[in-house]
């Protein structure tokens, strides 16, 4: 496997043409097919279903574009790292996360690293929660953020708790529920709930989410593909939804509904554990001393 199969791989992906994927190169289309076809051949598997009026890509090409991107940006970054001058070296961290919410709370981490480390180079991806445990397994990231619960600790892995948050409800903030009110499931039952893709969550609002959906009639009852959109439907007025506290940011239309015996959870840092990389400690040790000061330290309501 190259580099070059993998550019070809993600021209076809982007465009889902072999011809406009030799355009983007400047090479034939032939070339390109060749390409696309020893690819396959390496990885004993169909990537693409070609017919004489469409390009498809097949659900394993699919789940084989993040890599792709990720093998071609380290080997970029390989190339880059002995081209330049020894001062001018870049410290780059390969960071991953499940949803953007959980990216929203690296801004003042990342930016605390950048001024303390010379030519800072973040890089930061969002897949599938699913997908998290592959990058990192596969180290195509050097950190994971993710909640404890449901993750198996593999070989040389360790896990850094850096809070504990509870399930909260949000919704659109109307006067209606006083604030950090706190309140039954069977309470929760009789609003308009906002449910987000499980494969998103973590176990314990996936389960809750699914006593709560039985029985419900469909007029008070909304599905999002994400825990983004459930936040932007929520923020809309029309229903509650059920997210991670520490997720939720605070913005004044917002309301934080509580929950009687809500799940509690760990939330945190994956990484490898015999790591001679300094950066990655650097980074582990500001974050959690970020959140032992900015977010732990906040006062519970509860």
């Amino acid at each position: 496997m190259n580099t070059f199969q993998l550019e070809c791989f993600l021209a076809v992906a982007g465009s889902l043409s072999f011809t406009k994927a030799a355009k983007r190169l400047n090479v034939t289309q032939t070339t390109i097919t060749n390409q696309i076809k020893s690819l396959e051949d390496e990885l004993e598997v169909q990537l693409f279903i070609r017919s004489t009026r469409m390009v498809e890509i097949t659900p394993a090409g699919k789940e084989f574009v993040t890599d792709a991107k990720s093998m071609l940006n380290i080997a970029n970054q390989a190339k880059l790292r002995f081209t330049i001058p020894p001062e001018t070296q870049i410290e780059s961290i390969s960071i991953g996360c499940g949803s953007y919410l959980q990216l929203r709370l690296l801004t003042e981490i990342l930016n605390r690293m950048n001024t303390e480390i010379r030519n800072f180079h973040p890089r930061l991806q969002v897949v599938e929660r699913e997908q998290l445990s592959h990058l990192l397994d596969t180290d195509q990231v050097d950190v994971v953020f993710d909640v404890r619960e449901g993750c198996e600790l593999k070989g040389n892995m360790k896990f850094k708790e850096i809070s504990q948050s509870d399930i909260v409800g949000v919704c659109r903030r109307n006067g209606k529920f006083q604030e950090n009110e706190i309140i039954t499931t069977d309470k929760l039952r009789e609003e308009s709930l906002i449910f987000s893709n499980p494969m998103a969550l973590s176990p314990d609002i996936s389960k809750l989410q699914q006593q709560l959906v039985e029985g419900r009639t469909p007029s008070n009852t909304h599905f999002a593909a994400s825990s983004e959109s459930s936040l932007v439907l929520a923020g809309a007025g029309i229903g509650i939804t059920l997210l991670p506290e520490i997720y939720i940011p605070d913005e004044a239309h917002l309301q934080i509904i509580r929950l009687e015996n809500a799940p509690k959870f760990s939330f945190g840092m994956f990484y490898k554990s015999s790591l001679g990389d300094t950066i990655v400690k650097k980074f582990v040790k500001a974050t959690k001393e970020y959140f032992d000061e900015n977010i732990n330290a906040l006062p519970n309501p509860s």
